[in-house]
């Protein structure tokens, strides 16, 4: 015991002064950062969720490829969170050539930390575009809700109404019902504030506001009355005039045609619903509506249709769309994809030319070889998604293990069911989302 306390064991059982120690002292240690790696996990964090926007909308993607996305994605920020200072100043340095995933990233560092300074340049950066502007509701939808709420009160209350709707946007996205300040934002007079916050009543279930809502659907903006006709069909105020007025939108071309057609195709009466889609086959420049159509009615009585216009290039790929959607086959799976065609197709409307970018081009002449041999399994006046008839259960069943656009399906024809409860988002984190389905049993 004497030879430890003057300065521990000699091999051969003598002493000897223990030697300093050669390299860091734990505090030392604890300072140190690698910023090499703090910088390469910002531009991947800012590289996964450029990969994660578009994947959210993929016809490709599942429940399964989002959760493994976004885990990777986590990893990169939970660098950046345990980076701490120098996280959010990598974050900073990305900003100076700024994309979407810049924005996020340096969003959700920004957020977490309750700074008032860092979240102002992130959101006036924001500002800047719509498509940055998504970005930044991204980075409130992922976080957890005890950091987001502090933030999203803050964001509702500034002066500037282009402030005030990322907020609104932001408690949509968590679905968070906004407390006090959703009827307040109902009646702001900007209008973009108060049709998101017309959209977020729809997204939320807050059947209480619907009063707010009908008056304005004769509102002097066009987001507005979509807004309002919208959110009062998907909480079961479906009266003609509602159906009327989003028909009206699913008739003209444009980033809110595909919206208000499948939303109002799936409430109206059969016969009515009938009449639209043929009117929209009749004209070629209606004919990708059409098809879209023929994917939401679900219906094997417009197989036809579909088998034809996927000679069409112009409307192929929707038509090949729908018929996977009606039938749950996998086009380039099960083989039934060919080549696009060798002159480029021409799509005047841009929203429609980025929803169809990623579909794949069907082989018409494969694709009918399959029906004939399948259509035996399927019954007209049915409707039908992703293969089965629509149901409560399949509807779940397809929300854990369909596609993004068959899950995105899925949850509308869930919340049109379901008026009462807030509409399932199929961009949210992965993880809680399949959190959420492990719950669902009824």
């Amino acid at each position: 015991m004497s030879s430890i306390r003057q300065g521990g064991l000699h091999p051969e059982g003598g002493s000897m002064p223990l030697r300093r120690w050669r390299g860091f002292a734990p505090r030392e240690i604890s300072a140190l950062c690698n910023e090499e790696m703090v910088a390469l996990h910002a531009g991947e964090a800012a590289f996964l969720w450029t990969q994660r926007a578009r994947a959210v909308d993929a016809p490709h993607y599942r429940l399964k490829d989002l959760v493994r996305l976004d885990g990777r994605l986590e990893a990169h920020l939970d660098g950046l969170r345990t980076a701490g200072e120098k996280g959010w100043e990598k974050c900073v340095a990305a900003l100076d050539v700024p994309g979407p995933g810049e924005v996020f990233a340096a969003g959700v560092v920004a957020c977490e930390s309750r700074d008032g300074s860092r979240i102002g340049t992130v959101v006036k950066l924001a500002l800047e575009t719509r498509e940055w502007e998504r970005a930044w509701v991204s980075a409130l939808g992922w976080l957890s809700f005890a950091d987001a709420v502090p933030v999203l009160e803050a964001l509702l209350e500034e002066r500037a109404p282009e402030v005030r709707r990322l907020g609104v946007a932001g408690a949509a996205a968590q679905r968070w019902d906004l407390g006090p300040h959703l009827g307040p934002a109902l009646g702001d007079e900007a209008a973009p504030v108060r049709a998101c916050a017309l959209e977020a009543v729809g997204l939320l279930a807050r059947t209480d506001l619907l009063p707010k809502v009908q008056r304005a659907l004769t509102h002097g903006d066009e987001a507005c009355r979509f807004a309002a006709a919208w959110t009062l069909v998907r909480l079961g105020q479906r009266t003609g005039p509602t159906l009327s007025l989003l028909q009206a939108f699913g008739d003209s071309a444009g980033p809110l045609s595909r919206r208000a057609l499948s939303t109002a195709l799936r409430c109206m009466q059969p016969a009515q619903a009938q009449a639209w889609y043929a009117r929209l086959r009749e004209a070629p420049h209606t004919r990708r509506l059409a098809a879209i159509a023929a994917g939401v009615l679900g219906d094997v009585e417009h197989v036809g249709d579909l088998l034809a216009w996927m000679s069409e290039p112009a409307v192929a790929r929707e038509a090949g769309e729908a018929f996977t959607l009606l039938t749950g086959v996998d086009l380039a799976w099960d083989n039934l994809d060919g080549e696009a065609p060798r002159e480029e197709v021409a799509v005047e409307d841009e929203a429609a030319a980025k929803e169809s970018e990623d579909l794949p081009w069907p082989d018409a002449e494969k694709v009918a070889a399959w029906w004939h041999q399948h259509q035996r399994d399927f019954q007209r006046g049915t409707r039908y998604l992703a293969g089965k008839p629509i149901s409560d259960t399949h509807l779940r069943d397809v929300l854990r293990q369909g596609t993004q656009r068959q899950r995105a399906a899925a949850a509308l024809e869930w919340g049109l069911r379901k008026p009462q409860a807030p509409l399932f988002e199929v961009r949210a984190p992965g993880a809680a989302q399949a959190r959420r389905l492990a719950t669902w049993t009824s």
